[in-house]
């Protein structure tokens, strides 16, 4: 009986023992927690420049005058007398070379100040230079592959400016100019002349990444 007794002794003993141990303890369960969820907080992506888009200061006011940055309004005369205000709005090049060019779109805007309907192509004598003396004609047709695929991105279409157009009285006509130039990033110069090459606006700007 006292050897029954002992044993239930040492077993207690030992239970109390492992009770007070801190190694034993559990941590609670992270479910069973009663503080406040920590929720986390989406950041939002800076906004990177496009790679496609170049370089040109701010706009500067609208006065008359025949050169300037793209995104300006130039005041160019027309074969007839009248005058036509022309902006081009952007530009976007291919980042890989087909056959030794880069598709590159030029989109241009034609808004009439006038009294009398203006009808032509725009773009009939447009170009675009570089300081090396290469001269680039536009693409009469561009095909699918030369056009951008979302010019809403930039605000324009891919109306071809390389066809008639009609610009009534008051009214705007917005399009693009595609062009297949040679060579590396560079500053070039955008030309269009709506008097039979008489009297040309330039814009200046830089093709490719900036």
């Amino acid at each position: 009986m006292a050897r029954r007794s002992l044993l239930i002794l040492l077993a207690l003993v030992v239970a109390a023992l492992a009770a007070c141990d801190p190694a034993s303890d559990t941590p609670p369960s992270s479910s069973g927690s009663t503080s406040e969820p920590t929720t986390a907080t989406a950041t939002a992506k800076p906004t990177e420049p496009d790679p496609l888009v170049p370089y040109s200061p701010t706009p500067s006011e609208l006065v008359p005058r025949t050169s300037g940055f793209v995104m300006e309004t130039l005041t160019l005369p027309t074969a007839h007398g009248g005058t036509m205000l022309v902006t081009v709005d952007s530009t976007a090049i291919g980042t890989e070379f087909v056959d030794s060019y880069r598709p590159m779109s030029v989109w241009v805007t034609l808004e009439n100040p006038g009294e009398e309907p203006w009808s032509g192509i725009p773009g009939e004598l447009a170009s675009i230079s570089d300081d090396a003396g290469n001269v680039f004609e536009p693409i009469a047709d561009p095909t699918a592959a030369d056009l951008h695929p979302k010019p809403e991105k930039y605000d324009a279409s891919n109306r071809n400016l390389m066809r008639p157009q009609t610009v009534a009285p008051g009214g705007s006509v917005q399009g693009v100019i595609v062009f297949h130039p040679t060579g590396g990033n560079r500053a070039i110069t955008i030309s269009l002349s709506l008097n039979g090459g008489g009297v040309a606006g330039e814009w200046v700007t830089t093709m490719g990444p900036f």
